[in-house]
């Protein structure tokens, strides 16, 4: 007995020297791991610095073999797989890293990058609001890269919270400025927008896009000489023909026909065969016979107008300004077939549409105008104010009239008439759209109205003979005129 306990105290020491070599051997193993995990992270980082997305990618991998549970390897080895376009192995590593890693905005925010890349900006937003909610608004680029993919996305309205967040925590940030005036553009608020993209030229005098629009909005709201004094600003930074000829066509608006023509001057000399400059001189002549009726100008106009043709100027915008100078030399005709070809031609030229109903009203078309107005409505929407679209509909209702195009009519002279176009003349023209219509009801109504507003009217009592205030809905009672 005496010699057992010695040997199983001999066997105890034994056991616990053995399991200190264990352990010790299992602490330097995991040492020698965790030191060979830091070094590929490492030097993956070092390989992401240096543009050599690949090599990071090895080195993140053999960093995830090491600890396959690392947010960081995974979220690290998502952004290289990103830097190669490989965007599902990019898409599928930082979403790893989010599931191990919920609170850490980076997956999230570098995900919201990596569809904003791809174009897909509504699952940009969305990665970009979660990271932004992570985030607590600490990073005001963070909440602009919000704004911006919601605005990308169509959703200008979503867009304004996070500018105005941005803005809260860092007002002196001219980007998220613009962004907001853009924001307050499209929302038809037009005083917000100029106050925001003013704040944003003057914090950044050089941010060309911000003052572009600025002198849009000026121009747009009648503040011509502010808009020139933009143009002024856009051409002293930078001396591009079309920075020129956009300081010209200022003075145009503006009626100072020889101030753009001074500017233009020097660009001839210079290029005499460049046709962007040729159409701006055509176009300077063509407002002074608008403005004044100077048949001299007019025949100027189209000289420079059919020699800028050929060139390398868009082809629409050409042939819709030489189609209107040819309307005001008194060829109307001629414009209609040059302007008809001008709608015809891609990328059209907006104006075209317009310069064509005039046309087409003077031959006597009503048809082609009210379709060539309808389709400028369509490409303007609401760019044009309230009340030039008011007044362009109440032109469309009465060509259509002409035209014996009763639903057109009707539904363009409703839109007048709600505008403010209560006068006798147009609610006649609604009345009789409308009994052409079938809808006797509605036409009586607005017949009434336009009698209220002028009961002598010659026009108005002949047409109370056709639709008199005892015929019974459906026009049972009153034969249906004919087109």
């Amino acid at each position: 007995m005496r010699h057992t306990i010695p040997a199983v105290k001999r066997v105890v020491t034994l056991c616990s020297v053995f399991g200190l070599i264990v352990l010790g051997s299992t602490l330097l193993t995991h040492f020698r791991r965790d030191g060979e995990y830091r070094r590929l992270l490492a030097e993956g980082e070092s390989a992401m610095r240096d543009g050599q997305s690949y090599v990071a990618i090895e080195a993140f991998s053999g960093a995830l073999a090491l600890r396959p549970d690392s947010m960081a390897a995974f979220y690290r080895r998502g952004e290289a797989y990103g830097e190669r376009q490989q965007n599902e192995s990019a898409i599928r590593d930082l979403k790893a890293a989010w599931r191990l890693a919920p609170d850490a905005p980076q997956p999230l925010q570098a995900l919201g990058h990596l569809y904003d890349r791809r174009g897909d900006t509504a699952r940009a937003a969305e990665w970009y609001a979660l990271a932004a909610d992570r985030l607590a608004d600490a990073d005001p680029g963070l909440l602009y890269a919000l704004a911006l993919a919601r605005y990308r996305a169509g959703a200008p309205a979503a867009a304004r919270d996070p500018l105005r967040r941005a803005l809260a925590r860092n007002d002196s940030f001219p980007e998220a400025h613009y962004l907001l005036g853009l924001v307050y553009r499209d929302s038809q608020n037009p005083d917000q927008a100029i106050a925001s993209l003013e704040r944003a030229v003057r914090l950044a005098p050089t941010l060309v896009a911000a003052r572009e629009e600025l002198a849009d909005l000026y121009r747009e709201h009648h503040r011509p000489d502010e808009a020139r004094a933009q143009l002024a600003v856009l051409a002293s930074l930078a001396t591009e023909v079309d920075r020129q000829i956009a300081l010209a066509l200022a003075d145009v608006g503006a009626g100072r026909f020889d101030e753009a023509l001074a500017i233009l001057a020097p660009l001839n000399e210079a290029a005499p065969k460049n046709s962007r400059v040729a159409l701006a001189f055509g176009r300077v002549h063509l407002a002074r016979a608008e403005r004044t009726g100077d048949h001299a100008s007019a025949a100027q106009a189209l000289a420079l107008l059919e020699g800028a043709l050929g060139g390398s100027a868009r082809r629409s915008e050409g042939l819709a300004l030489f189609g209107r100078a040819l309307y005001l030399t008194g060829d109307a005709a001629g414009a209609e077939r040059l302007l008809q070809d001008a709608i015809a031609t891609s990328p059209i030229d907006p104006e075209a549409f317009g310069f064509l109903a005039d046309a087409a009203e003077r031959v006597g078309h009503a048809g082609v105008a009210s379709d060539a107005l309808v389709n400028l409505d369509a490409l303007e929407g609401d760019t044009a104010s309230v009340e030039r679209r008011a007044a362009r509909a109440r032109r469309i209702g009465g060509l259509a009239v002409q035209a014996g195009d009763w639903p057109t009519a009707v539904e363009h002279l409703h839109t007048a008439t709600e505008a403010g176009y209560d006068d006798a003349a147009t609610l006649g023209l609604l009345a009789r759209a409308e009994w052409q219509s079938g809808d006797l009801v509605s036409a009586r109504k607005a017949l009434a109205r336009a009698l209220a507003a002028d009961a002598r009217n010659a026009e108005l009592r002949r047409l109370s003979r056709l639709i008199p205030p005892n015929a019974g809905p459906g026009g049972l009672a009153v034969p249906r005129p004919q087109r």
